[in-house]
């Protein structure tokens, strides 16, 4: 596990906020790896969605460090409370049962992923049946195609992170994927397989919102939520959010 530096390629440490904090505002917090562009280590500020919980940290006059770790280790180790939160998580039933929901980071717009050679139509969910979806242990798959896989109208090619999923697609070992259309751009640039692999976000598969989650058994949950919600719309309010996005 490392922690994410938000000043430049990654190192160290990730301040913040540099003005004195109590105790109770000073936060271990935690966030997965291959998220670009809403979670990059190489990227200046760690990424959007650092960044943006960077910006509530300070508004809210709390100390935080950030460490990246593997999706499943970081929720995990969240869940039974060795980081104050983590982020950004799309919102499951089965997550909801364990944390608490910041409002909305950002929405996400979900394309389908596929090889050029092996280009297919695309025009609603239908035509992904008997075809290999690739998705990342540790992620939620987008709504809608978790039915599909525990239906077994499709098949699920399980990686590591969502860096994989481009190279299999161009090896054939799977059919598609499905990603915020920011993220999967972003992985083919960094695979170098932008001209073998092709993006369908119309009709978009869906629409996805990603949060700030706290686990309920820590102490002050819900006003932790109510803090970072207060802080964030001042964020929205000041006109930094569009800025951050126009980056």
């Amino acid at each position: 596990m490392r922690i994410l530096e938000v000043l430049g390629a990654a190192v160290v440490l990730v301040a913040l906020a540099i003005s004195p904090a109590r105790a109770a505002d000073r936060l271990m917090l935690v966030t997965g790896e291959d998220y670009p562009p809403y979670v990059d280590g190489d990227a200046p500020g760690g990424g959007l969605a650092v960044q943006l919980v960077q910006q509530a940290m300070r508004r809210m006059n709390a100390t935080a460090t950030v460490e990246i770790a593997p999706w499943r280790r970081g929720y995990e180790e969240t869940r039974r409370g060795r980081f104050d939160a983590t982020f950004p998580y799309v919102r499951t039933p089965e997550r909801e049962r364990d944390f608490l929901y910041s409002d909305v980071l950002f929405q996400m717009r979900q394309a389908i992923f596929m090889p050029v050679a092996r280009r297919f139509a695309y025009r609603g969910p239908a035509d992904l049946n008997g075809r290999r979806v690739c998705t990342p242990l540790g992620y939620a798959p987008a709504q809608g195609l978790q039915a599909m896989i525990e239906n077994k109208q499709i098949e699920r090619i399980s990686v590591a992170n969502a860096a994989t999923c481009p190279g299999l697609l161009a090896a054939d070992r799977a059919d598609f994927f499905v990603q915020d259309l920011r993220i999967g751009q972003t992985l083919l640039t960094r695979a170098g397989l932008t001209q073998e692999i092709v993006a369908v976000s119309e009709p978009p598969f869906g629409l996805s919102e990603i949060h700030f989650i706290v686990p309920r058994s820590r102490a002050d949950a819900a006003g932790l939520i109510a803090r970072f919600n207060a802080a964030l719309a001042q964020v929205r309010a000041s006109g930094d959010y569009d800025r951050l996005l126009a980056q």
